[in-house]
Parts: structure tokens; C-alpha cells; sequence
């Protein structure tokens, strides 16, 4: 199983952050890999939310909202992903003197008994790369009201604690 941690400290309220964050379908805005995003049917945010992404390289997946602590975080579950057993990410935020510590705490574990061992060494180096990116593409947009626009990576990291 790979486990993904990764945290921003964010120049902003956090009642400003987590009105960005639990806005499901503006995960466009900031997470560079997907394209489209929108939820199904009329659940929009809290438990039971269901939101398609299409990504680069034509692929789509799904994520069901499986908790929710209005304010503070939640969790859900991908699906419809290839070559993955589960995957499950919990995002929350937290006040650290009038800014706001973002964090992302991601599982995630591969099919395939053996390869997927292997799948999962291989993709996990490629996969904590991505985080650090996409929270500063988050931080850009909450701080300058407006998405980044350019490659994610060329942002600076962002600060990890408050």
C-alpha cells in the first residue's frame, strides 16, 4: 500500500479555504491531471457526493464521499481505476495563527498480488511528485482568487507547516 502525506500552509482563513476545498466540482481549477470534473445526481458535497473526473490520457474515474465534517475535512474513495484494489484520500484544514495548514493523507493499494507490489514501488516515487504541485496550485488559486495558469511544477513548493 502506498501511503501519501502532504500538507500547505495556506495565507488565508480557514473558513476561505475550506469554502474552496468543498466546492467538488472546482478540483479542475487546481489538481492539473483533471481535465473535467462533476458530480452525479443531486448530491453536490457531504456523504454519499459522487464526482466524475476525466482525466489526461482519456481515462475517467469516480470518487464517493464516505465522510464528512463540515468546516474541517473529509474522505472518499476512488473508483473505476485501473490496476487499483482501493484508494482512499482524507483532506482537512486546520488554523495555525489566521492561516490555514491544508493537508492531504492518501492510501492507496494496487491489484496483482506481486505485481501489484511491484506496480506499487514503481508508482510510488511518481506519485509523491505529484502532490506538492497540485497543493500549490491550490494555495495560488485560495491566495490570488484566480487558477494558476502554466505548468504546476513550475510553482514554488508550498510551505509545508505554518
Amino acid at each position: 500500500m502506498i501511503k501519501l502525506v502532504n500538507s500547505a500552509c495556506i495565507e488565508s482563513s480557514m473558513e476561505t479555504v475550506w469554502k474552496a476545498l468543498s466546492n467538488l466540482e472546482n478540483v479542475t481549477l487546481w489538481a492539473e491531471p483533471i481535465l473535467e470534473a462533476h458530480c452525479s445526481g443531486d448530491t453536490k458535497r457531504g456523504i454519499g457526493a459522487v464526482r466524475v473526473c476525466k482525466l489526461k490520457g482519456n481515462m475517467t474515474i469516480k470518487e464517493k464521499w464516505i465522510s464528512w465534517d463540515e468546516g474541517s475535512s473529509f474522505s472518499y474513495i476512488g473508483y473505476g481505476m485501473p490496476l487499483v484494489k482501493s484508494a482512499k484520500n482524507t483532506w482537512s484544514v486546520k488554523n495555525e495563527n489566521g492561516k490555514t495548514l491544508l493537508m492531504s493523507e492518501a492510501e492507496i493499494e494496487f491489484k496483482g498480488g506481486i505485481f501489484g507490489k511491484l506496480l506499487e514501488f514503481a508508482m510510488g516515487s511518481a506519485m509523491r511528485r505529484m502532490g506538492p504541485p497540485t497543493l500549490a496550485a491550490f494555495k495560488y488559486w485560495v491566495e490570488n482568487g484566480h487558477p494558476f495558469e502554466g505548468k504546476h511544477s513550475s510553482l514554488p513548493v508550498a510551505p509545508v507547516a505554518c
